[in-house]
């Protein structure tokens, strides 16, 4: 991954795939999906995110974590958010949370529009941005971050639990940002992840926190080969829950070389986005389907 193949003319892509897929407690009570996940993808600019809604108040936390989610999409995609982050480096740790700011205020104008107390839509949020330079991380809360890099695989900005290891912060949260949000810029970063933390128990070491490194490694590997969002569910609904039957989120990207099929012509521009689902309305929740 360091360096482009001279025969044939292309370019560096983010590929990316994502999936959320509700914990079985949740199915068991009728309950849907707490989580939420998006990413966007313009040129060589990626972003990422995923929002765990607090299980203390499931339903309402979904809006909280798919509010979060849509606002880092639409506001990291604005063009001159864009060109910000590629010509200042110096300026990505205001950029991030400029992100989380803006997440909150929006969530802030959800519970008013739904006549809910702000607590009830309760969420962490995790988010990854990047181009071929600089990745940058940013989180409130629980959840992990890993990465890989010429120097290999790591997790990143690890929540530090103190007596009690189920606790963690939430968006929303008095003094969040004082005492929760954690932001890190990396340079050389040839593949990401975002996940909640229901895949914690699989993907890290729980004492540590440490990257289980073959997880990582493999699934970058299929997403360089182009798997699908669905075959991508389809591997998460058949991974055990943890021992709080925990919804599982997650998103992965990776840097992968493709040919240029326009060559010599000129290559138009184009941006994707993709989004979990919008939540059930309160009080009309439907099971997954097994």
């Amino acid at each position: 991954m360091t360096a482009a193949p001279e025969t044939h003319p292309g370019y560096w892509e983010w590929a990316v795939c994502g999936a959320s897929v509700t914990g079985e407690l949740h199915r068991e009570r009728g309950q849907g999906c707490d989580d939420a996940y998006c990413y966007g993808v313009a040129g060589d600019f990626v972003v990422a995110a995923v929002a765990d809604g607090a299980g203390s108040v499931s339903g309402t936390s979904a809006w909280g974590s798919y509010t979060a989610c849509q606002s880092v999409l639409r506001n990291a995609l604005r063009g001159q958010f864009r060109r910000d982050f590629a010509a200042d480096s110096s300026g990505h740790t205001a950029q991030m949370r400029w992100l989380f700011e803006q997440a909150l205020q929006h969530v802030c104008a959800r519970a008013r529009t739904m006549k809910l107390d702000l607590p009830l839509l309760s969420t962490t949020l995790s988010v990854v941005v990047a181009n071929r330079q600089h990745a940058v991380c940013g989180q409130i809360g629980d959840g992990v971050i890993a990465v890989e890099t010429d120097r290999g695989i790591s997790t990143r900005l690890i929540e530090s639990k103190d007596q009690y290891a189920n606790c963690t912060w939430f968006l929303q949260s008095e003094n969040a940002f004082g005492a929760s949000f954690r932001t890190e810029t990396l340079r050389g970063v040839t593949a990401f992840a975002l996940s909640t933390d229901g895949m914690s128990y699989k993907i890290t070491d729980i004492a540590t926190g440490s990257a289980y490194e073959p997880f990582f490694r493999g699934s970058w590997q299929q997403v360089r080969a182009g798997t699908s969002s669905a075959h991508f569910a389809a591997l998460l609904r058949g991974i055990a829950d943890d021992q709080t039957g925990d919804d599982k989120t997650m998103v992965l990207s990776a840097l992968r070389w493709v040919t240029d099929d326009f060559y010599p012509s000129s290559r138009p521009t184009r941006t994707t986005t993709v989004a979990s689902r919008r939540p059930e309305r309160i009080g009309a929740s439907r099971p997954e389907r097994r």
